[in-house]
């Protein structure tokens, strides 16, 4: 499923799982199939503000800088996490409940903590 406007787009694989999740888009957030996110979790592509104090004063939103999310198949995010700008979460990889990713997080791990990092890698091997 995608949803656009004129500035921005959110694309919604199938078989994809969210509860009470905030999606912010100001450029492009993309999620996979068979993804399930957690409750309460935020993914924003931008700054929200400017950075810059003066600009902040305007009578105009600046959004300040923008970046698309990308998070790939079959990934778990936990409840409560924080997805920033410029993020892509590689396929099948588990974010830790709580975790702020502020920075690219490879497939097949996990990864958790403020910021994220990446705790330790998911043997493909079935027991």
């Amino acid at each position: 499923m995608i949803y656009a406007t004129e500035h921005a787009s959110i694309e919604i694989g199938d078989h994809v799982g969210m509860s009470s999740t905030v999606l912010w888009a100001h450029n492009k957030i993309v999620i996979g199939d068979y993804v399930k996110i957690g409750g309460n979790c935020i993914l924003i592509d931008t700054d929200a503000h400017n950075m810059d104090f003066s600009i902040r004063r305007g009578q105009h939103t600046d959004w300040g800088i923008a970046a698309p999310i990308v998070i790939e198949d079959d990934v778990f995010i936990g409840a409560n996490c924080i997805i920033l700008k410029g993020v892509t979460i590689g396929a099948r990889s588990i974010i830790a409940a709580g975790s702020v990713v502020t920075k690219n997080i490879p497939a097949d791990c996990i990864a958790g903590g403020n910021p994220a990092k990446i705790i330790r890698r998911i043997s493909q091997q079935k027991p």
